[in-house]
């Protein structure tokens, strides 16, 4: 087979980025592929444009190694080209929630397995606007800290760096509050709310279980809407996320829906993928099976 490795070299904490030569070797010396390419991203939206280059027929598989918001420019490529070369996806920045909802593996002779039984899973995407997501939207509190966090932050703690800013900024992310109209496929209303997700997959900042109903194969998106309440309110409702009983906590609104359509009364920055989003209104849709995923 012949391959194209799409690789973010300052992902994360650079740790995947070690184990390259070893996959690439191995993968020639078990003669599992005769030809990899290598393309290194520089700047944003570099993935991106690579994609959109490409043709079915260039590669038999395309590997994508970095973070959450690389393998969101990787997909939005392939998505908006309409490939349907495989994709495998090797974790190598900071949360990996894509990636660790699929369950994909890690570790180089674990990667090399699943490249060798090539079996693919159809998955769908997220559209906001004419922007793709691989994994989540979500507006308010707490929803710009990945905004806030820098490389050398997220280099020295990981994902602790992300939990280290939210606790600084915990007095003003309590404040925050937004009034929402929401319409999507079988209802619409209004809601004061402390923060919004729209979500693929049911993992978020790290976090399992934040939508438990969501499945990246069934053709909806899940909405989970926290509304307005105190800080006694909030603490009862993550006590409630623990044992995972938030869902029906009276403080969230959980719908599943195919189309999913926001106004805010504030021009807040919002997040797709651990990038920033563009402006309100905001509309929604789910594309099914838009892309082959190469899993375990």
């Amino acid at each position: 087979m012949k391959c194209l490795f799409i690789i973010n070299p300052s992902s994360g904490t650079k740790t995947v980025q070690k184990k390259l030569d070893k996959i690439i070797g191995q993968l020639i010396l078990k003669e599992i592929v005769h030809t990899v390419d290598v393309f290194y991203t520089e700047k944003k939206d570099d993935a991106y444009k690579k994609c959109l280059m490409l043709k079915d027929k260039d590669y038999d598989f395309l590997v994508c190694v970095g973070g959450d918001g690389t393998v969101n420019e990787v997909i939005s490529g392939c998505v908006q080209k309409h490939l349907k070369i495989p994709l495998a996806l090797l974790p190598g920045g900071t949360v990996n929630d894509f990636a660790n909802h699929l369950h994909l593996p890690t570790k180089t002779n674990h990667f090399i397995k699943m490249i060798q039984n090539m079996k693919t899973m159809c998955v769908d995407i997220g559209k906001v606007n004419d922007q793709y997501f691989a994994n989540v939207i979500a507006g308010g509190m707490f929803s710009d800290i990945s905004f806030q966090v820098s490389k050398t932050e997220k280099g020295i703690f990981g994902p602790l760096a992300y939990y280290i800013n939210g606790i600084r900024q915990l007095p003003t992310q309590l404040s925050t509050s937004l009034h929402l109209k929401v319409k999507t496929d079988t209802e619409e209303f209004e809601e004061d709310a402390k923060l919004f997700m729209i979500t693929n997959t049911s993992q978020v900042g790290g976090f399992k279980g934040i939508t438990p109903h969501a499945d990246v194969q069934d053709g909806v998106l899940d909405l989970v809407i926290i509304k307005q309440c105190s800080s006694t309110d909030m603490i009862a409702l993550l006590k409630d996320y623990t044992f995972n009983h938030h869902e029906k906590n009276p403080y969230v609104h959980y719908i599943q829906s195919q189309k999913i359509t926001i106004s805010c009364d504030k021009d807040i920055i919002y997040d797709i993928d651990g990038e920033e989003g563009t402006t309100f209104p905001i509309e929604v849709s789910v594309i099914h099976n838009a892309i082959h995923i190469i899993v375990p």
